[in-house]
């Protein structure tokens, strides 16, 4: 069944899919711990992602570049009210589901995670006689993202049931997903290439270049697949490597002329695809 455009748009230009595909790596986590699943946690996730990727597709400073607007840009702007609209609703609910909860979690770690995430476009960050956001610091932006991805995708779960997060197996989950992640995420560098280029943002990809970041990418990806906590069943193993394969083939296909939904559905869509693998396999 094929799902019409302006759904398909929707769907994916008001993160909706990358909310849900946060959900499930949280869940993902509860999987490989041996921990039962909480819908809770996995609800605040998805609304907590949902509020911050579209309030940070709204703010100013995404439409004063001076490059040239995308689909994704122009619908943004079409359906501002809407989406402005999504985020209050989403920040009721993570609220609602917050202090609603059984379990308690750290504040002063929740409000790190909130400061990276509010800052990482913000311009506060001086820089000569400018100010810019986090994400224009050279190199900084994929290893925001992967950390705080892993932060609330391994750590959260884990604090939730009052695991030890420096504890060797715990270290190694989350060192896991972020190298998957931070692979993930080297693929918008390579998609947003020319545009970093007419801004002077330096990524990896504007600095050496995309066949490199490729390499890079994949090399994050091998150290992933190889980094297995002894004892670990085979099942596992499986399903950890089939979704390191995944990735591997669309960050070797990825380039800049892509279309965004290559982008949207596939890149994103392999931690979805991860999840999936090690729930049918577990």
């Amino acid at each position: 069944m094929r799902i019409p455009l302006k759904v398909l748009n929707f769907i994916l230009y008001s993160n909706l899919f990358i909310s849900l595909c946060a959900a499930v790596l949280v869940w993902e986590t509860y999987l490989l711990s041996g921990i039962p699943i909480s819908l809770r946690l996995g609800g605040i996730v998805f609304f907590a992602t949902l509020f911050v990727y579209n309030a940070d597709s709204l703010v100013p400073y995404k439409f004063n570049q001076e490059v040239g607007m995308s689909a994704r840009t122009e619908w943004i702007q079409k359906y501002r009210q809407e989406l402005i609209f999504m985020c209050v609703a989403s920040a009721l609910c993570v609220v609602y589901l917050y202090w609603t909860a059984l379990f308690e979690l750290s504040f002063w770690f929740l409000l790190h995670l909130i400061v990276v995430a509010g800052l990482y476009s913000v311009a506060v960050i001086p820089e000569g006689d400018r100010y810019i956001p986090l994400r224009d610091i050279p190199f900084l932006k994929v290893f925001l993202i992967a950390y705080v991805w892993s932060a609330i995708t391994v750590q959260l779960p884990l604090m939730e049931v009052d695991r030890d997060l420096f504890d060797t197996p715990n270290l190694i989950l989350f060192l896991r997903r972020f190298l998957f992640i931070f692979s993930l995420t080297l693929v918008f560098d390579i998609r947003d290439v020319n545009k970093d280029k007419q801004t002077e943002t330096v990524t990896f990809p504007t600095k050496w270049g995309v066949q490199n970041t490729k390499k890079l990418a994949l090399a994050a990806l091998f150290v992933f697949a190889l980094l297995l906590p002894a004892g670990t069943a085979m099942h596992v193993r499986i399903a950890l490597g089939l979704s390191a394969i995944g990735a591997a083939m669309v960050i070797w296909n990825a380039h800049e002329n892509r279309s965004q939904y290559y982008f949207l559905i596939l890149a994103d869509g392999m931690m979805l695809v991860q999840f999936l693998l090690v729930w049918f396999l577990l």
